[in-house]
């Protein structure tokens, strides 16, 4: 998971977790505040109701009640100390309420036809979202004493809107939180991709840096923070690889430059030595020796060319025609490809290409002599193709070989890997033909790749 992720789903988790946590506040403390008021609204008629009651003349004072149209707005019930009810609201004649006497104010539900009770003219219209006839009541009960006698009182207010009111809170509040949390997440993308852009950069400049770039380094920023630090530290990284590769390309640069006059100068020796030599065993011997010191003269060659090719970081421009230049190469290569028997088999187009020819030619050579050491015993074929498309030369060299395992595939390309390292000494290959190949082809900005299917060993190379 990228860390650009994991900075908004923590900043959304928090901020869903802070939003859940307010918000349960506010509705709790939006659904007592009503509470508290039904209490106080049932308690003062509660208590309106003792005061104006006198229980010595309660028939008389019952009837007045069941006149008064403000209390049979309410479920009210008034029980004496041995437990019967002495005066019943109409609604509380319609159901009974539970009486618990360890409680002084609880809430019941209870089925009742809606037509039952008292709905204000304004509150008529909200009967339609109304559903079902389950009704929940808040039940408040107070006791008195007169005349030496304990009267409980009962009363309770449906909560039918409250709960509707109530309800549709939550409902808004879900809505708010979960927009929120959008809102947040997204914002928090946006933000979290505005903070590791810096990074983003660093990331990129780094990619940038490769062993033919090391001059390159990451940007500093103004602010001196984190991120400055960072980049200092992988600038002065950078500034030691360069240090160590430049020590390193200029040893291999000295050490060939000076092993290959005295090796000149050897095989001159033994040259002359041939010319003046019988045939025999010293004449055996001294031909072994001057093919291992040409083996040699051609590793160095080729460490010369890579610390070259490494050093250039372009190359000339100038038109080349490529398939001239494969011509040339196979034609420098008649003898030995009869020698071996191996049929070429071409489909050339004429190519322009705007390049550097000598590297152009040496990455050919390349290829065609590497496809001519590891052909197979038998059968042994080549096939070159060439063309143009969109200003991109398409160059396909392709050789019969063995299987080659996918893991030595990719290593192909590698300095001094073999495949086949026995074969590879017997044919004079040193492991770096492709290595230089692979770099011409860079420096060109082209691409070069290798497959091997069907008994087929096949090299694609593309030149911008």
């Amino acid at each position: 998971m990228k860390v650009r992720t994991k900075f908004t789903l923590w900043i959304s988790l928090a901020a869903l977790a802070t939003a859940t946590i307010f918000s349960l506040f506010v509705y709790v403390e939006l659904v007592e505040e009503p509470y508290r008021l039904i209490d106080r609204e049932l308690s003062e008629i509660a208590e309106t109701v003792f005061n104006n009651l006198e229980f010595s003349n309660f028939f008389e004072e019952a009837r007045l009640l069941n006149e008064d149209q403000h209390v049979n707005r309410y479920w009210l019930k008034i029980i004496n100390s041995t437990g019967k009810a002495i005066f019943t609201s109409p609604l509380a004649r319609e159901f009974d309420i539970p009486f618990f006497e360890d409680k002084k104010a609880y809430f019941i539900k209870e089925d009742i036809p809606l037509t039952s009770l008292w709905i204000a003219p304004q509150d008529a219209i909200k009967l339609e979202e109304v559903k079902g006839d389950s009704v929940r009541f808040r039940v408040l009960v107070l006791t008195r004493a007169f005349s030496e006698q304990k009267f409980t009182l009962l009363i309770a207010k449906p909560l039918l809107f409250l709960d509707l009111e109530l309800q549709e809170l939550l409902t808004r509040l879900i809505i708010g939180i979960f927009t929120i949390i959008i809102v947040i997440f997204v914002l928090s993308y946006l933000l979290a991709g505005r903070i590791l852009q810096p990074l983003a950069t660093i990331n990129y400049k780094i990619k940038e840096i490769r062993e033919n770039s090391l001059d390159r380094r990451i940007p500093l920023g103004t602010s001196k923070d984190e991120l400055y630090c960072l980049s200092l530290s992988l600038n002065s990284m950078v500034d030691r690889l360069e240090n160590s590769f430049y020590r390193q390309k200029e040893f291999v640069s000295n050490a060939a430059h000076e092993l290959k006059s005295p090796l000149t100068i050897l095989m001159l020796g033994q040259e002359e030595l041939l010319t003046k030599s019988s045939s025999g065993p010293i004449h055996s011997e001294l031909e072994k020796q001057l093919g291992i010191m040409r083996r040699l003269s051609r590793l160095i060659r080729n460490l010369l060319d890579i610390s070259r090719l490494e050093q250039d970081e372009n190359c000339a421009r100038e038109p080349v025609r490529v398939d001239i230049l494969i011509e040339r190469v196979l034609e420098d290569y008649h003898e030995i490809l009869e020698a071996q028997n191996i049929a070429v088999e071409t489909e050339i187009e004429k190519c322009h290409f705007s390049g550097d020819s000598e590297k152009i030619l040496r990455l050919i050579i390349n290829l065609i002599d590497n496809a001519t050491k590891y052909n197979t015993e038998t059968s042994c074929r080549i096939r070159i193709t060439a063309r143009t498309n969109k200003g991109k030369v398409h160059l396909t060299i392709a050789n019969t070989s063995q299987e080659i395992p996918p893991a030595d595939l990719q290593r192909l390309f590698e300095q001094f890997f073999r495949v086949e390292k026995s074969r590879s000494q017997y044919s004079g290959g040193s492991g770096l033909g492709l290595t230089i190949a692979e770099r011409i082809v860079e420096l060109h900005g082209g691409s070069i790749e290798v497959k091997n299917s069907e008994g087929w060993t096949t090299f694609f190379v593309t030149l911008l």
